[in-house]
C-alpha cells in the first residue's frame, strides 16, 4: 500500500550529534564509527537523508542529557553528562542552538514552532524535495535551572516538555520513582500557561497520576509501551492508559526490543502486539503512533526483525495490514493521530 508518510514522535537527534559527535547530515552508510562509540550508543540508525529516504517528514527531535549518576551507574565512560543544573542548562542550549542552525543551514530541514507553520509544512509534505519538519521537545526538564525560565526556552522554539527521563528536580521518573515537586508544579503551570505540550513519557507513576490532574492543556506519551507484556516502570500500565485516553493522547509505540518483549530479540509482530493492546483500550485506532526512540541508547542491533535499518519502517505497515488493520488505520498509526495532537497543542503559538 501506499502508507503516505511518517511521522516519528522521539527521536534524540541533538544528542547525537552534540555528545556523540555523528553527523546528521551524511548517510549512515558513508560514516565509519570507532568501536567504542558503537559499543555504548548502538549501530547507528538515522541521519536526514536516512529518514527521508525511509518516508519520514516529521519528527519531534528531543533536547536529552544524560544526568552523571546514570552514566557511573549504567558504567559508562567518556560520555557527555550533567552534575549541576547550570551545567544541564548549558548542555541543553547547546542541543537547542544544534536544531536552530541545522534549519537556517539546510534547505532540507524545517523548524516548526506553530500550527500555521505545521499547516504550510504539510501542504507540501509529499513533494519532491523532500523536507524533515522537526518541532523540538525536551526529554527530562533539568534544563531548566527553574520554572520560570520556560519562556525564554520557548521563545527559542520549544514546544514540548516531558519532566522526566530519570528522576528529576521536578518528578520521579524510571527507575526513580517520586511525586511532583513542588518546582514540578511550578512548571506545570508555566508549560499550560505558555502552551507547551506535556509529554508523560518517563514520568513516576505518582508523579504521572498528579501531572494529569494539575494540568489541563495538551498531553501525550511520545515513546512508551505497554506493561501488560513489559511489566517495568519504564511502560505504561492499562491503568494510565486508560487515563491517557480519556484525555485524547497518542501513545508512541517504542521499537526496542527490550521495551518489546523485554529480551534482546523481537520482531514486528510483537509491534504489532503492543499497537493492538492500546487500540483494544481505546476501541479504535485514533491513539497509536510510532515514536522510535531510533538511537536513544541502542541501534540497528536492538529493533525487531525483519527490520535492519530505518528506510525498513515501512515493513510496519505490511505486518500491520497482514493482522486485519486497514489501510486507513496504516495511516493514522504512521501520521495522521500525531499530525492531529501536535497541531492541537501547536495551537497557542
Amino acid at each position: 500500500m501506499e502508507f503516505g508518510y511518517i511521522v516519528d514522535s522521539h527521536e534524540d537527534i541533538a544528542w547525537n550529534v552534540v555528545a556523540l559527535g555523528r553527523d546528521f547530515t551524511r548517510r549512515v552508510s558513508k560514516c565509519q564509527e570507532d568501536v567504542s562509540l558503537t559499543q555504548k550508543a548502538g549501530q547507528r540508525l538515522l541521519s536526514l537523508p536516512d529518514l527521508l529516504e525511509a518516508g519520514v517528514r516529521l519528527v519531534v527531535g528531543t533536547i536529552y542529557l544524560l544526568p552523571e549518576r546514570a552514566a557511573s551507574s549504567a558504567e559508562i565512560e567518556g560520555l557527555m553528562c550533567y552534575h549541576t543544573p547550570a551545567e544541564a542548562y548549558a548542555q541543553g542550549q547547546m542541543q537547542l542552538n544544534f536544531y536552530r542552525t541545522l534549519a537556517a543551514q539546510n534547505e532540507q530541514v524545517v523548524l516548526i514552532c506553530s500550527a500555521t507553520e505545521l499547516d504550510k509544512f504539510l501542504a507540501n509534505v509529499t513533494l519532491e524535495p523532500a523536507r524533515l519538519g522537526i518541532i523540538i521537545s525536551m526529554e527530562g526538564a533539568d534544563p531548566l535551572t527553574e520554572p520560570e525560565q520556560l519562556a525564554g526556552w520557548v521563545a527559542q522554539g520549544l514546544r514540548l516538555v516531558g519532566p522526566a527521563w530519570h528522576g528529576t528536580r521536578y518528578c520521579g521518573g524510571t527507575d526513580e520513582p517520586g511525586p511532583l515537586t513542588p518546582a514540578g508544579y511550578r512548571l506545570l503551570a508555566e508549560m499550560e500557561r505558555l502552551g507547551v505540550i506535556l509529554d508523560l513519557s518517563h514520568m513516576a507513576e505518582e508523579s504521572f497520576y498528579q501531572a494529569l490532574e494539575a494540568y489541563n492543556g495538551t498531553v501525550l506519551a511520545s515513546h512508551s509501551n505497554c506493561r501488560h507484556f513489559i511489566n517495568t516502570d519504564r511502560q505504561l500500565s492499562d491503568a494510565m492508559l486508560s487515563r491517557l485516553l480519556e484525555r485524547q493522547a497518542v501513545i508512541g509505540v517504542v521499537l526496542y526490543n527490550r521495551f518489546l518483549t523485554g529480551r534482546e530479540d523481537a520482531t514486528l509482530e510483537d509491534v504489532v502486539r503492543h499497537i493492538s493492546h492500546i487500540c483494544d483500550l481505546a476501541g479504535n485506532t485514533l491513539s497509536i503512533g510510532i515514536g522510535t526512540d531510533f538511537d536513544g541508547g541502542y541501534g540497528a542491533e536492538l529493533i525487531p526483525r525483519p527490520m535492519q535499518k530505518v528506510q525498513d519502517l515501512y515493513l510496519l505497515a505490511d505486518e500491520l495490514l497482514r493482522h486485519r488493520f486497514s489501510e486507513e488505520d496504516v495511516k493514522n498509526i504512521f501520521y495522521r493521530n500525531w499530525i492531529r495532537i501536535l497541531r492541537q497543542g501547536l495551537a497557542k503559538f
